[in-house]
């Protein structure tokens, strides 16, 4: 039977600070989780517990838990709301490494499925790479970490320099490393833009998720060691599973 973790010692909420109940208390949640007292898997107490505990009403408990599901942060079962298994933390935003590399480093067991691999033509990336015919090889992988699905990934690259690509099996390969070698290419720079958007219908299916659920959308342009366009890409990242981490200087 799986264990149900307890409040504890609860502290009083501050009703007399500019701050939200709800926020204070997804915070003394939060707290819990990441000191390790409210582990994965755990089920937290339930909504009225926490009513009588901190002397708050209904809505203003479940306003708190409906934003740590949402979050990523909880995950709601039936009958019961349970501590979520932690984000993938990535440094997509801040170095460039392989999705194999990044998954080993942090000790998670990365695997890649091989959507489709073939030529098509895409007029975005046609002009992000300089392709006068449009004609691009189109790589659509499906990256999981520990067997979960994080992101969906589209590539496309220039079909005129690089045909030979469509013979691969890039179910183990690194696309950057295959490049490199083959072509002696190396990736020196990318441009990537993000925003958030709901997963449609095909998000949902391939992602495991539902409908409307958060995803962080990624456009990238790589570039090799002269500045020429190498890969046009866009991914789709499970925004209840994956957080970035961008560290900026002045």
């Amino acid at each position: 039977m799986e264990a149900r973790a307890a409040i504890g010692e609860a502290v009083a909420l501050n009703r007399y600070i500019p701050v939200p109940l709800y926020y204070q208390l997804k915070q003394y949640i939060l707290g819990k989780i990441e000191s390790g007292d409210w582990s994965e898997g755990f089920a937290i107490p339930a909504e009225q517990r926490f009513c009588d505990e901190f002397s708050i009403s209904r809505p203003t408990v479940r306003q708190a838990i409906n934003e740590l599901v949402a979050e990523g942060s909880l995950t709601r079962g039936y009958r019961k709301v349970t501590v979520a298994k932690p984000k993938v933390a990535g440094s997509f935003f801040d170095i460039v490494q392989s999705f194999n590399a990044e998954m080993a480093g942090k000790n998670l067991t990365p695997r890649t499925k091989v959507l489709t691999l073939d030529v098509r033509k895409n007029s975005e990336a046609a002009e992000k790479l300089g392709i006068a015919d449009g004609r691009c090889i189109y790589l659509e992988r499906l990256r999981f970490a520990d067997d979960e699905p994080i992101v969906w990934l589209e590539t496309y690259l220039s079909h005129e320099s690089m045909s030979d690509l469509l013979a691969l099996d890039f179910t183990n390969a690194s696309l950057y490393e295959t490049i490199e070698s083959r072509y002696n290419i190396t990736i020196s720079r990318v441009d990537r833009i993000f925003e958030a958007i709901a997963a449609n219908s095909r998000d949902s299916e391939l992602l495991d998720i539902r409908k409307g659920s958060p995803i962080c959308f990624v456009k990238t342009a790589a570039y090799d060691q002269d500045g020429n366009p190498v890969e046009f890409s866009i991914a789709r990242y499970r925004g209840d599973k994956s957080t970035f981490h961008v560290s900026i200087s002045r």
